[in-house]
């Protein structure tokens, strides 16, 4: 979602975004694999985005989380958030090469109630 003109400097905000990203898979020691909705994470590489790789959280399962008594039904859904993100831009040229933009990445995989119970 390009925030239209606004056009950035990398130098100024490459150092925010890194900060960010890191906090977000800085995750408690393996989570991902001891959570009832596991995931794992899949590599989300743009070569025209800063940062150019990002960890994105991919759900194992779609409906049942694992070792629950499923009485509720249950369901594993992704939990996503709008990221902060340098895009390429040749409109931006000379004065930099970047706009921001933010893109919905997935962070993790939560067990829930449906919302058809």
């Amino acid at each position: 979602m390009p925030l239209g003109s606004q056009c950035v400097d990398e130098s100024v905000c490459t150092f925010s975004l890194q900060d960010y990203y890191s906090q977000l898979v800085n995750l408690p020691n393996r989570i991902n694999e001891r959570s009832i909705a596991t995931w794992s994470y899949v590599e989300n590489i743009n070569l025209n985005r800063l940062p150019p790789v990002i960890h994105e959280a991919s759900c194992h399962t779609d409906h049942s989380c694992r070792g629950l008594d499923n009485t509720f039904s249950l369901e594993t859904i992704p939990l996503s958030l709008r990221m902060p993100v340098l895009m390429k831009n040749p409109s931006c040229l000379p004065t930099s090469s970047y706009s921001l933009e933010f893109e919905l990445i997935t962070i993790a995989c939560i067990c829930a109630i449906s919302r058809h119970s």
